[in-house]
């Protein structure tokens, strides 16, 4: 369970939060001579570098994963149907995660003890992680 739940730590990670960083760092250079140019631009940037990757994330899901997904071989899947979720899901999977932000992170950690092993995102749009044998 643990296993799974770092897993799942680790793709977030290196589909969203990485990527927005690398891009915030890049914008705040190119248009203020500084990574970091601090105050209300700071904070616009980097609302700006999540929402752009968490669209880069969604647009490259193929069968309910997306690159690292399948590098650390996790799907996504319909709580119901059990059927890999589609590109669109995937997007409001994503922005569904602001709940889990909400909550002062809780959300994240919500699958450690949640039967289904399911962040708040997830029961939002009915959706389970899980491990594949090898990416699909």
């Amino acid at each position: 369970m643990f296993t799974l739940w770092l897993r799942r730590a680790a793709a977030y990670i290196l589909r969203i939060v990485l990527p927005a960083s690398l891009l915030s760092q890049l914008i705040g250079t190119l248009l203020f001579g500084k990574s970091s140019p601090g105050g209300a631009a700071e904070t616009w940037i980097s609302c700006a570098s999540l929402l752009v990757a968490g669209v880069i994330s969604a647009l490259s899901t193929r069968n309910g994963q997306s690159w690292a997904h399948q590098l650390l071989r996790l799907q996504v899947l319909d709580q119901e149907s059990g059927a890999p979720i589609s590109a669109l899901r995937m997007g409001l999977r994503e922005l569904a995660h602001l709940a889990d932000f909400a909550s002062l992170c809780i959300g994240f950690l919500w699958p450690l003890w949640d039967s289904q092993r399911q962040t708040f995102a997830d029961k939002i749009v009915s959706t389970v992680v899980v491990s594949v044998d090898r990416p699909q």
